[in-house]
């Protein structure tokens, strides 16, 4: 019980500076695109030159028809940029909020939430995007299945909270973690089902069983298939998407109650 009322509270002193972390969010967005000219539109731009990259060099080699393959590889660039954001702005998600947990005692979770909301908002966009553009090609074929997006996409919020305040937090003490982090992700980035089918490699017994237990392209399929083929992704993929970013969030947890108080000594 003691436990369910310290969460409480502490979520509910989060909500009450609703209106400083949404616009720390705000600020986010105005200095990332002050004095560009397109703004906000390189969120879009920079995923579509890098899908016309990869449609123009994979689409042959893979034997796929390219207005298959372009939204298949859209989406997954949109997702994994999602993920990758989570995890390398997530790196300076505590940092960047020095100045503000010096001077004004609140919640430390509040910052990793305004990393987390920023990364949501640009990915937002991209979905959208792939919607039309799966419109575009399909037509109205998955509409049904796009409600389904409402609960995945509380799943992935939740996984990228919990994968900013994690990194966040690590960074603090490890001021190296950025950077072994970028390397990290250009692993696992191949790894992953982003711009290839996985079943290519299904007689492939070591990447087969790499690529089944990789969590991050259950992440990626939970999109692709209400998205581009009017699908209900398969309950497995649910249950290991939600035990993924369980996990994570437990984790994060755990860092913020052993480091609330301190963290500011490490600053």
């Amino acid at each position: 019980m003691a436990a369910l009322s310290y969460t409480a509270q502490y979520l509910s002193e989060i909500w009450k500076r609703r209106y400083f972390w949404l616009a720390l969010v705000k600020l986010d967005l105005d200095a990332r695109y002050r004095r560009s000219f397109l703004g906000i539109a390189w969120a879009l731009l920079q995923p579509l030159a890098y899908t016309a990259v990869m449609c123009l060099v994979f689409s042959q080699i893979f034997e796929m028809d390219l207005r298959e393959y372009a939204p298949y590889v859209f989406t997954g660039v949109a997702i994994w940029g999602f993920i990758s954001n989570s995890v390398l702005e997530g790196c300076h998600s505590i940092l960047v909020g020095e100045k503000y947990i010096r001077s004004y005692p609140a919640p430390l979770a509040m910052y990793s939430l305004r990393t987390a909301i920023s990364v949501a908002l640009h990915f937002l966009i991209l979905l959208a995007f792939t919607i039309l553009l799966s419109w575009l090609i399909r037509g109205f074929e998955n509409l049904a299945a796009l409600s389904i997006l409402v609960p995945v996409l509380m799943v992935l919020f939740l996984f990228s909270w919990a994968l900013t305040t994690i990194f966040g937090i690590i960074n603090v003490h490890f001021p190296d973690t950025h950077h072994l982090a970028g390397i990290l992700l250009q692993l696992i980035y191949y790894l992953t089902p982003v711009f290839y089918p996985k079943e290519m490699f299904a007689k492939r017994g070591a990447l087969v069983t790499i690529l089944t237990y990789n969590p991050l392209g259950y992440l990626v399929e939970l999109v692709r298939e209400p998205v581009l083929y009017g699908r209900i992704p398969p309950l497995a993929d649910f249950l290991v998407a939600i035990n993924t970013a369980v996990v994570l969030a437990g984790l994060a947890i755990f860092l913020l109650v052993t480091n609330e108080r301190k963290i500011i000594f490490s600053l």
